[in-house]
């Protein structure tokens, strides 16, 4: 019985934000596990440990055109978050990634993005 009443008035955890943002990229392919590795070492997000891999090691598999949609529950700003990751096959050497979650989650994408952009094209910074 007390477990049930702890229960009962336990507070309940923040509902998840909706997905209403999305933001894209055109990558090389082999730059596609590198910015997801930085986006999982972000201390701004907590991402499950295998979810790059997961990602990067579908790829081979997709064939020219074809779309997949991974789901990632985590964190972001220690807060629940969703984090939706489309791959889009357009050209075998560099695919099209497209990340949809809420306004927060895409801004701080957006930074990383940004930031890993400007990485990419100067080598050796």
């Amino acid at each position: 019985m007390l477990q049930f009443l702890t229960e009962l008035f336990k507070p309940k955890p923040a509902p998840t934000p909706p997905i209403t943002a999305e933001t894209s990229m055109n990558f090389e392919a082999r730059d596609i596990g590198p910015f997801l590795a930085r986006l999982a070492g972000s201390p701004r997000f907590e991402l499950p440990r295998d979810f790059a891999a997961t990602i990067t090691d579908a790829l081979p598999d997709l064939d020219l055109g074809q779309t997949r949609r991974w789901r990632i529950d985590g964190d972001f700003d220690q807060r629940a978050a969703v984090l939706e990751i489309q791959v889009f096959m357009d050209d075998f050497d560099a695919p099209d990634l497209s990340f949809f979650s809420s306004a927060p989650v895409i801004a701080a994408i957006n930074a990383e993005l940004d930031l890993f952009d400007d990485t990419a094209e100067r080598p050796g910074t």
